[in-house]
């Protein structure tokens, strides 16, 4: 599966602070079934972390978007530190083939805005 990408932007959410929601791209392979994508974004400027997931996949999806919390949890989705400008995303991408699991990681910089 070719993964390893995050969208060119990611949107910061002005009410929360928090990243809403780390998105990219997602090409699986031919019998390839997605499971999981979990992402986590950080920014050293600032020191704001997210923990992010994805478990659902409808269909043949041709991009991932990590829009399930994990941390932090409620009620601490509220006062998020991100500021626009840089901040390093980092993800994996679980998925099964032939009752065997793959592993996809990937980390760039992204473009908080």
């Amino acid at each position: 599966m070719p993964a390893g990408n995050f969208n060119p932007t990611l949107p910061i959410n002005a009410a929360t602070g928090f990243v809403e929601w780390p998105a990219g791209p997602l090409v699986p392979a031919d019998g390839e079934s997605m499971v999981r994508v979990e992402v986590w974004v950080m920014q050293k400027t600032t020191g704001a972390i997210q923990m992010t997931y994805q478990t659902n996949f409808p269909g043949y999806p041709n991009t991932w978007i990590a829009d399930k919390r994990w941390h932090p949890g409620q009620p601490q989705w509220m006062n998020g530190l991100f500021t626009a400008g840089p901040a390093l995303g980092i993800a994996v991408a679980i998925a099964t083939m032939n009752n065997v699991q793959r592993y996809y990681w990937w980390s760039e910089e992204v473009e908080l805005v």
